[in-house]
């Protein structure tokens, strides 16, 4: 199925190209590996983790939930917490407790976040759970139905994923380049705006 879809990109690359287009291709995400030293998934359970330190009610959203989960089986290296009650103590008890599980590598709050991602404050939870680049974060062990996968972890989401190729068809000018650490949102801008002569 791979090969079958990878070849019709080709082609429709191929048309676009014959008719005189400018073509720009680029990944959404990256992936990487998220599977401990014996082949098992590396996963941190937060709502586990909250329930153990005495945060009750809080809820856990992964952002990857699509049904494709023979890869990622809906995990991913970046979660939401909601916490029932989200006064200073409860931030604090709960940011302790997930910042203290192995492979988490941040755990900022709902203003820090928005800042720091360009995220809608209204739309994410009152923590933001970031793991690190061989950790995947879940809900609880029941949440996630891990025999669906095929083979080890692999998983997105998070800081370590965002390293894609970004591919131009024709020359782009030096200064569109200077000074930028390019992301795949920039194909548009270097396609619209970057190319030389």
């Amino acid at each position: 199925m791979a090969d079958d879809f990878y070849r019709a990109v080709d082609a429709s690359v191929g048309r676009a190209l014959d008719a005189g287009f400018v073509v720009g291709l680029v990944a959404d995400h990256g992936m990487r590996a998220k599977s401990a030293a014996d082949g098992t998934p590396n996963v941190r359970f937060l709502d586990e983790a909250l329930r153990a330190a005495g945060v009750d009610g809080a809820r856990t959203l992964c952002p990857i939930t699509d049904p494709y989960v023979a890869h990622h089986a809906a995990l991913g290296s970046l979660a939401w917490v909601h916490l029932a009650e989200p006064d200073g103590a409860a931030l604090n008890r709960a940011r302790g407790a997930l910042a203290a599980l192995p492979g988490v590598e941040g755990v900022l709050d709902r203003a820090a976040a928005a800042s720091a991602f360009d995220l809608p404050a209204d739309r994410i939870g009152d923590l933001i759970v970031l793991a690190d680049g061989e950790t995947v974060l879940g809900r609880s062990r029941d949440a996630h139905d891990l025999s669906a996968l095929h083979g080890a972890l692999r998983s997105h989401g998070g800081l370590h994923e965002r390293t894609v190729p970004l591919i131009v068809c024709a020359p782009v000018a030096p200064a569109a380049l200077e000074g930028r650490d390019l992301h795949n949102r920039d194909v548009h801008d270097l396609l619209l705006n970057g190319l030389a002569g």
